[in-house]
């Protein structure tokens, strides 16, 4: 049942994407929409990651602040504000750092 339920999102998904975008020509995209584009991703990511980041559960004895998905949240942003071509060395580094912290606290 699961997968069919994946699968069944997908579709939707795809069918609305298509249905948006289909009818589209290349040509027919202004270019603001265009110069806005690159910015959905980081958006969309922002919009998901940080209710996570700011309603994390407190751990272990550490300031009620100090969690890790903080830490990790914080050190992926200022690695990704190094290095801003290299998306798996943020996402390492960020990963690792939410993994020490929840060991650490």
């Amino acid at each position: 049942m699961t997968i069919v339920t994946i699968a069944l999102m997908g579709a939707v998904t795809f069918a609305v994407r298509v249905a948006f975008f289909g009818p589209l020509e290349p040509s027919s995209i202004s270019p603001r929409i265009e110069r806005a584009l690159p910015y959905v991703m980081p958006a969309v990511l922002m919009a998901i990651i940080v209710p996570s980041v700011l309603l994390a559960p407190k751990t272990g004895g550490g300031p009620s602040w100090l969690t890790p998905y903080l830490v990790g949240a914080l050190v992926g942003f200022a690695v990704g504000a190094v290095r801003r071509d290299s998306f798996f060395l943020v996402f390492a580094c960020s990963v690792a750092a939410f993994a020490l912290t929840g060991l650490a606290l």
